[in-house]
């Protein structure tokens, strides 16, 4: 897969009619280098993490199926229903609602779903609590990856945003640490989140130049 980050046409527009400056010219072309570098880094490294959690997880079932890790998911969806059951008797005397919404979270954390439970009962088993542990178990760990190479490398995409003055919580964001790791975060993530955030930030950097140039 080739990773493909592209340039927000307010920046090549600003590019051409900076020509008459070579001082401005050359700090805008800078910046557009630096945010353009930055994104295509951090969208190679998500892809770099989703790659290394195949190759993790395919090691991963490799070893379950060799030591015969399944009793280890049976006891632990044992565990699971004996705790839902705990859960439900507590809500008993509460509306329908209550109960019905414990039961619809178990089923999204299990199928990976979203919405209400249609069925008239919750099936557990091992395999769906080994699923959604190593779906659990991936995200972690991706994240963890993305938190260490956001820190090596120094990346910092939160100071690409158009206006940083407006984000929340002022006083966390002036750490470096602390959008590192929020970076390694987003890195760890996965490719789609981070195309996301990155059309975002080109969105809104488009629209304050042409704001700004009204």
């Amino acid at each position: 897969m080739v990773a493909v980050v592209t340039v927000p046409f307010a920046f090549v527009r600003l590019s051409a009619q900076a020509v008459s400056q070579p001082a401005a010219n050359t700090l805008l072309v800078d910046v557009v280098s630096k945010v353009t570098v930055t994104f295509a880094l951090v969208l190679a490294l998500a892809l770099l993490v989703e790659r290394f959690l195949e190759v993790l997880k395919s090691l991963y079932d490799w070893i379950d199926s060799h030591w015969d890790f399944y009793h280890v998911w049976t006891r632990i969806a044992h565990w699971t229903r004996d705790r839902l059951e705990r859960r439900l008797q507590l809500l008993e005397y509460l509306p329908p609602e209550a109960a019905q919404s414990v039961v619809n979270r178990v089923n999204e954390l299990l199928l990976n779903t979203q919405g209400g439970y249609d069925g008239s009962a919750l099936m557990l088993s091992g395999d769906l609590v080994r699923a959604a542990g190593v779906r659990l178990g991936c995200k972690v760990v991706g994240i963890a990856a993305g938190i260490v190479l956001a820190t090596s490398f120094g990346i910092d995409i939160v100071t690409l945003w158009p206006t940083p003055d407006k984000l929340p919580i002022q006083a966390l964001w002036g750490s470096d640490a602390l959008r590192r790791v929020v970076t390694g975060i987003v890195i760890g993530l996965g490719a789609s989140p981070v195309h996301k955030i990155i059309t975002t930030i080109e969105r809104r950097r488009a629209a304050l130049d042409q704001g700004n140039g009204k």
